[in-house]
This record gives structure tokens, C-alpha cells and sequence, in this order.
């Protein structure tokens, strides 16, 4: 990697959105936890009101992260870019603000499955109506997997949503950990650099969240933050298979199976024992991924030098 690019990564895709999330996540859950205290000693006084907590901010935090670590990849940021190339920011900020509704309304469960699949079809669309010719061979079929993937995409958010109601955001947020982690050697060596440095972005929040998780006990993923994790993986794959082709396809469509491991819930179980669940699982499934990716090449798979999401030729200081 470029040290200049690898420096920029670790300040805006790294220490600055972590730092943030874990500011405006203490801050917003103390808050919470404050007024609450005030509910549990104000016996009677109906004006006081508990609420779910704001579960709105943790989307916030993600986008955040996630557009940071792009800032540090691409030195720029157009307002409606031409090029689906550069529209990653765009898409999860579509994904996040219908996070952010999630977690102000507390939608039906019909309703909240329409407004993800909405979003996250609409994502699909910005990173790849450009090719609906070219890669889809037509319209008709670039509208059918846009469709497709809108309703893929909230099946597995809506499920995970609701388990993630009853888990803990620490077991969350190891699980989502795991994957962000084991994505990025998986989109490297598919030629889809990328995708190997935005989950760094990811990354920074998750620890945040995750040291949030052990403080306040009532802090969790769903409404909203699930949502954001689903789209972030879907444009990350959507990227790596419409841009890079399918160099490294069974180690792509392994990765794109790993977060079904959040749809796993055992009844009247601890947090530990939910989580060690889900890794023995993602065990399994993202170590397959890497391991086709070792038998393909010989090696590790961190040793390929993967060609950009863009133009090989592609330089950011020139945009």
C-alpha cells in the first residue's frame, strides 16, 4: 500500500471516526442511562418517559466511518458523481438515513422490511446502473437483480434486526468484527483494493461500539445499525463483483453468506455462549473463503497485489 494512502487510512478511516463514535456513543447512551434513573425515581410522574434509547446514532457512526476510510482512498468527494465508481459515500448514506428512521420509529415489521429494501436496492442501483449494458446485459436484468438484491438484502437485515434486539451489542459487534476483518484479504486478492480499506472505517466504529456494548447493558445493534453492516457488506460485494469480475467468486459468495450467522438465536442462552455459536460458525464459512483463496494462488492471501476498484491507471490526487 502507499504510505501516503496508508497514513491517510489510518487517520480518517482509523482514529478519527473511532474516536468520534466512541464520544457521541458514551455520550448519547450516559444520557440515556441518566434520564432513565430519573424514570426509575420519579414513581407516578408520567411526564417522564423511557424510550428505546438512541438508537439513531449508532448508523450515524457507521456511515461516518465507512465515508472516512472512502475520503482516505478517493481525496475527494463530489455531491452527485457521474462515475458509480465513486459513489460508495453515496450509497451507505442512503442506507443510513433509512437506518436513522428505523431508530427514531419504531416501524412494523412489514414496513421496516420495505423501507431496507428500498435502501439497500436503491444502494445496488447507484453502484451499478452504469453497467446495466455492459455487465447485466440490459435493463431488464439490471432492474430484476436490483430488485433482487433490495429484497436479499432486507430478508437477512429484518431477521438480524430482530435478533439483535435480544443480544447483546458486544456479541454483535465481535460477530461484525470478524467479518469486517475477514473481508479484507477476501476483496484484496479479488483485485478489489478498495474494498480492503474501507473496512478499516468499519472496523474503528465496531471496537467503539463494542467497548459502548460492555458499559451500558442496553445498548444494541438493532433498529438501524444492522441495516448499515448489511448495506455496507452488500456494496462492498456489489463493487467487488460488478468492478473486479470473479477472479475469486467461491470466496465472495462464502463472504456474502457470513452474515446469515446473525440470524442464529438460542433460546434461554448467555451472550458467551451465542457468540462462541456464531464464531464456530463464521470459523467454518470465512475460513473456507480464505482457504479457496490460499489453494487458488499457493500462497497467502494477503500477498497479491490487487488492481484498484478503478482504472489501473487511476491516480487520487489527479480527481
Amino acid at each position: 500500500m502507499d504510505p501516503q494512502i496508508q497514513q491517510r487510512l489510518m487517520i480518517y478511516g482509523g482514529f478519527a471516526p473511532g474516536a468520534i463514535a466512541l464520544v457521541l456513543l458514551m455520550t448519547a447512551w450516559y444520557i440515556h442511562a441518566f434520564k432513565k434513573s430519573r424514570i426509575d425515581h420519579a414513581e407516578g410522574d408520567e411526564s417522564i418517559k423511557s424510550t428505546d434509547g438512541p438508537r439513531w446514532m449508532l448508523p450515524i457512526v457507521l456511515a461516518l466511518g465507512f465515508a472516512g476510510a472512502d475520503y482516505a482512498f478517493s481525496y475527494s468527494f463530489r455531491l452527485w458523481p457521474t462515475s458509480n465508481n465513486d459513489r460508495f459515500t453515496h450509497a451507505i448514506t442512503l442506507i443510513a438515513l433509512a437506518a436513522v428512521i428505523e431508530g427514531v420509529v419504531s416501524l412494523p415489521l412489514l414496513v421496516g422490511f420495505l423501507v431496507r429494501a428500498v435502501a439497500l436496492g436503491g444502494a445496488f442501483w447507484m453502484l451499478g446502473e452504469g453497467y446495466s449494458e455492459t455487465i447485466f446485459g440490459g435493463t431488464p436484468t439490471f432492474v430484476g437483480s436490483t430488485i433482487f438484491a433490495g429484497l436479499a438484502g432486507a430478508t437477512i437485515a429484518t431477521g438480524a434486526d430482530r435478533n439483535s434486539e435480544d443480544t447483546p451489542a458486544w456479541v454483535d459487534a465481535i460477530t461484525w468484527l470478524v467479518i469486517a476483518g475477514a473481508s479484507m484479504p477476501i476483496f484484496l486478492r479479488n483485485q478489489f483494493s478498495i474494498g480492503a480499506m474501507i473496512p478499516a472505517g468499519i472496523i474503528a466504529v465496531l471496537v467503539s461500539a463494542l467497548i459502548v456494548g460492555l458499559i451500558f447493558r442496553e445498548f444494541r445493534f438493532s433498529r438501524g445499525g444492522v441495516s448499515v453492516l448489511v448495506g455496507y457488506l452488500l456494496a462492498m460485494l456489489t463493487g467487488s463483483i460488478i468492478q473486479s469480475g470473479a477472479v475469486y467468486l467461491p470466496a465472495v459468495l462464502l463472504l456474502a453468506l457470513s452474515p446469515m450467522v446473525t440470524l442464529v438465536k438460542l433460546k434461554d442462552s448467555s451472550g458467551l455462549r451465542l457468540l462462541l455459536t456464531r464464531l464456530a460458525l463464521l470459523v467454518v464459512i470465512l475460513g473456507s473463503a480464505i482457504g479457496t483463496l490460499v489453494w487458488s494462488v499457493g500462497g497467502s492471501p494477503g500477498d497479491g497485489e490487487g488492481d484498484s476498484y478503478l482504472d489501473s491507471d487511476y491516480s487520487p490526487m489527479e480527481q
